[in-house]
């Protein structure tokens, strides 16, 4: 894991309300509440990358709406809110994910907003919240065809929250599926059932690694940018992790180890099989980890040759997985997937 240090403004707005469109017409803000945090942003294992358009070492934001005659009920500019948007998104182009061959999306990570002393923010227990994958072709054109989506309840998103920190990530684990070349958009699918609520936090863009607006919002099943619906030009904190099928710099492709593993089946429902046929005898190690870098399984054999391992994946969710075979000199990673 890569410790990220991150300084969040939190801005409170007064908004009001163009009478046309019932959208955010002008901005004033009234206070300004500067919190410092450590949190953890997920590393890629091999062959996958951690898509970001966020600068993980300048301010982010969060922005509310104010109650007015045109918005009785309030709410969060990119969250749940009183003028009923449905979805939020940003797009990711073809360069954030460049490192990548033949990629496909496994994941998105989103950071949300809750207040776990007031409860403030993310909450509720019976709705949901999805995730939505759609092709994309530049931060200017609206998000195209549905690619990929997945579904949490709101309950299993707050139990993420694991610290009193106001900034939490919930990762949203997706089947793996191709993007094209030319960029994604990634969409979190805000909650209907009223008093639930979803917020996430943003940056503006003034800051790199993204210093162009790459937010949309969906209202009334029409979309538009964040620039049009608030006159705010920002990045939401989403992290997507893209695998590919390419095995990072300094690991074995074509000589040592390679050579004399072989894994099936692959895909897998679960049960899987590590044949080694080595030249002579070794003690061995075997690990499995998931997209986000996280390892799931570990073992280790000692004084073996010829030898079927089976390792036992049932338990895990669907997804992308990287098994590493190594003898402690030379070491095989190998892509797997897992569709139960």
């Amino acid at each position: 894991m890569i410790k990220k240090l991150l300084t969040i403004a939190t801005v409170l707005l007064t908004v009001s309300a163009n009478s046309q469109n019932g959208k955010i017409s002008s901005n004033t803000i009234s206070e300004v509440m500067p919190i410092t945090i450590s949190t953890d942003k997920a590393s890629s294992a091999p062959g996958c990358s951690t898509v970001s358009v966020i600068n993980p070492t300048a301010n982010i934001s969060l922005y509310t709406v104010s109650t007015s005659s045109a918005c009785t009920t309030g709410g969060y500019v990119f969250g749940n809110n009183c003028y009923g948007f449905t979805e939020i998104a940003t797009y990711f182009d073809a360069a954030s994910f460049a490192a990548v061959t033949g990629p496909s999306i496994t994941a998105v990570a989103v950071g949300f907003y809750r207040n776990a002393i007031t409860l403030r923010g993310t909450k509720g227990t019976t709705g949901t919240v999805g995730m939505n994958v759609y092709s994309g072709t530049s931060n200017t054109v609206m998000p195209g065809s549905t690619i990929t989506s997945t579904t949490a309840t709101l309950a299993q998103v707050v139990a993420a929250q694991t610290s009193t920190s106001s900034l939490f990530f919930y990762t949203f684990t997706l089947t793996p599926t191709a993007i094209a070349s030319s960029g994604f958009y990634a969409s979190l699918v805000l909650p209907t059932v009223t008093g639930d609520t979803a917020v996430i936090y943003t940056q503006t863009t003034s800051v790199t690694p993204s210093a162009t607006n790459n937010a949309w919002g969906k209202m009334a099943a029409t979309w538009s940018s964040a620039n049009a619906n608030w006159n705010l030009n920002v990045n939401h904190v989403m992290l997507p992790i893209v695998c590919g099928s390419n095995i990072t710099t300094g690991i074995s492709n074509n000589l040592g180890l390679s050579k004399d593993v072989r894994i099936m089946p692959n895909p897998s429902t679960g049960l899987v099989n590590v044949l080694l046929t080595l030249a002579q005898t070794e003690n061995i190690s075997v690990s499995v980890t998931n997209a986000l870098g996280q390892q799931v399984l570990s073992t280790k054999y000692d004084g073996i040759s010829n030898e079927l391992i089976s390792l036992d994946l049932t338990n895990q969710s669907n997804g992308v997985y990287f098994v590493t075979v190594s003898n402690g000199k030379d070491k095989m990673v190998q892509r797997l997937i897992l569709n139960k």
